[in-house]
């Protein structure tokens, strides 16, 4: 009795696995086409747009200060304050909104020991890479051909001048995809408040409990003495914004029916 009990002892010894290494780092082919397949799950063709848009802007950037003269030089003005604020703002938005909604593996990720939120942080911090280094390239790129950004010339105010629309306009894309339960309507909702503040700009600007709210605030009053105040405010509403959609991926019976 005692062999038989040490045998079937010895032999569960045996049938034992071995745990693996949670810090085992992915191969390069497999890191690679994970890569891939996040890349063409959000979209490629978007990160392409934004990375031709930016391009685009920066060579007419460059027109506006060489052959504008002293109107070209106001015009690029301008024309890299909306860049920074508005068309990166756009971006996010857009590439935010197809962070989780249309997953087809989804309820695969949710089985996953990372969970949906791994999913969701990597890509938001793809999106996030992807739009920091458009930005950066595009500001070095204006403020070496000259461009005054004036009172937003420190580091800080230009971290804020792009912080805080891209952070506000992320997360309002990806609550309003998760809301709608539809990526390109949650674009289009993220979309809306930055296109009616450039076109009702005229009627915005003069009421003053609207300044806070104001997305391209830097475009149409940068020199206003709220426009710190601006910026903490939209960064407060985007924090909000990414409470609510936290809460909301913890919720995995709902983006499971969403997915259907």
């Amino acid at each position: 009795m005692q062999t038989g009990e040490r045998s079937t002892e010895r032999n569960k010894v045996l049938l034992q696995y071995a745990p693996v290494a949670n810090s085992r780092r992915l191969p390069l082919r497999e890191a690679a086409l994970l890569l891939l397949y996040h890349l063409r799950l959000l979209n490629w063709w978007l990160f392409l747009l934004t990375w031709l848009a930016f391009l685009a802007t920066g060579l007419l950037t460059w027109l506006q200060l060489h052959l504008g003269g002293a109107q070209g030089a106001g015009n690029a003005l301008g024309l890299a304050r909306f860049v920074l604020e508005s068309v990166s703002g756009l971006f996010a938005g857009m590439l935010a909104s197809s962070l989780v909604v249309s997953d087809p593996s989804l309820e695969v990720s949710m089985a996953t020991r990372q969970g949906v939120y791994s999913v969701v942080g990597w890509r938001a911090v793809l999106t996030f890479v992807l739009l920091f280094c458009c930005s950066v390239l595009y500001l070095a790129w204006s403020l070496n051909g000259g461009v005054n950004y004036a009172n937003q010339q420190a580091p800080l105010a230009l971290l804020l001048l792009w912080l805080a629309p891209v952070l506000l306009m992320g997360a309002l894309g990806l609550f309003a995809a998760l809301a709608t339960r539809n990526a390109a309507l949650g674009m289009l909702i993220a979309v809306l408040p930055l296109a009616g503040a450039h076109f009702l700009h005229g009627y915005l600007i003069p009421i003053a409990w609207t300044h806070p709210f104001f997305l391209p605030y830097t475009s149409w009053n940068a020199n206003a003495s709220d426009w710190w105040t601006n910026r903490l405010s939209l960064l407060l509403i985007a924090l909000a914004l990414v409470a609510c959609n936290w809460w909301w991926l913890g919720d995995e019976e709902r983006l499971l029916n969403d997915a259907r």
